[in-house]
């Protein structure tokens, strides 16, 4: 039996390093918006230079769509991780980002963009095959507020 101290890490410890900073981690940009869903989003990219093609597809998409006036944001992203793959030499690894909706009309409509043609397109583009992409959806509990 191993002992540790309360301090070290436990051995095949996960670590996510936050690339992006979202809508969770900046209370002024979520306002008084209430949450009504959220969505769990995961790509494996396979190596670094896809991990990197990715964060900056989501930093411009973040970007973009931050450009649009208070009125119109009815999704945000939440903040965006990359956690390293520990087996892969190539520096790849999973990118993890949740998208928070704030209309439910509008999750209902939109909550399988994900794997509608555009989204197809931009993985490929990034290089990120379709089965690389997994996303779970989450709702909120209207009447204690968990999801």
């Amino acid at each position: 039996m191993t002992t540790r101290t309360m301090y070290e890490a436990p051995e095949k410890a996960v670590t996510r390093i936050r690339v992006l900073i979202g809508e969770d981690d900046d209370t002024a940009r979520r306002g008084d918006k209430q949450l009504v869903a959220w969505s769990d989003c995961r790509y494996y990219c396979p190596d670094e230079a896809t991990v990197q093609r990715c964060v900056d597809a989501i930093r411009e998409s973040d970007e973009r769509l931050r450009a649009r006036p208070e009125e119109m944001m009815l999704w945000d992203w939440q903040s965006t991780y990359f956690q390293a793959d520990p087996d892969n030499a190539h520096g790849g690894g999973t990118i993890i980002l949740g998208v928070a909706w704030y209309d439910e009309e509008f999750y209902a409509e939109r909550k399988v963009a994900w794997f509608g043609r555009m989204h197809r397109h931009v993985y490929a583009q990034i290089g990120i095959p379709l089965e690389n992409v997994e996303v779970t959806h989450w709702r909120l509990d209207p009447d204690d507020g968990t999801v």
